[in-house]
């Protein structure tokens, strides 16, 4: 079975405490981290309305498409879904596909690339209700943003 996950507005949905942790998490400096966050949490943007500028305003979320840093700044959003899945994996709770495996290869469960996710599954009832349940779960706490 194969899934493929479009993150709808990917960049727009980065949570900055979520971006916070993740960097913690992975062992970065504390300073460093500091540093990021300025830059991504003191963005301001201006609206253009008939050629007159309006007023400015502050976004509560997200990275900024173009901005030659947020490409890195989503791979660790990114790592954090590989993650997920690779140890759902690990631990029996889903099952990739693994036919590769008659001749040495790993277990191919996942393939990300930019903001589209390819998730690989033996097609199966349980890989299924997990797959859906997780997505379900996803899509409430997304769609409430």
């Amino acid at each position: 079975m194969g899934l493929k996950l479009d993150m709808n507005k990917a960049y727009d949905r980065v949570e900055w405490d979520f971006l916070e942790k993740v960097m913690q998490k992975m062992g970065f400096n504390a300073g460093w981290i500091h540093l990021i966050m300025c830059c991504v949490t003191t963005v301001n943007f201006t609206v253009v309305i008939n050629g007159q500028p309006g007023g400015a305003f502050s976004p509560s979320r997200g990275i900024r498409q173009g901005d030659p840093i947020s490409p890195y700044l989503f791979l660790f959003i990114s790592e954090v879904l590989s993650l997920l899945i690779k140890n759902a994996c690990e631990t029996d709770l889903l099952q990739g596909i693994n036919k590769i495996n008659l001749y040495g290869g790993p277990t191919l469960s996942h393939l990300l690339f930019a903001d589209d996710t390819l998730i690989f599954l033996k097609a199966t009832t349980q890989n299924c209700r997990i797959s859906l349940a997780s997505f379900k779960h996803i899509a409430s706490r997304t769609d409430n943003k």
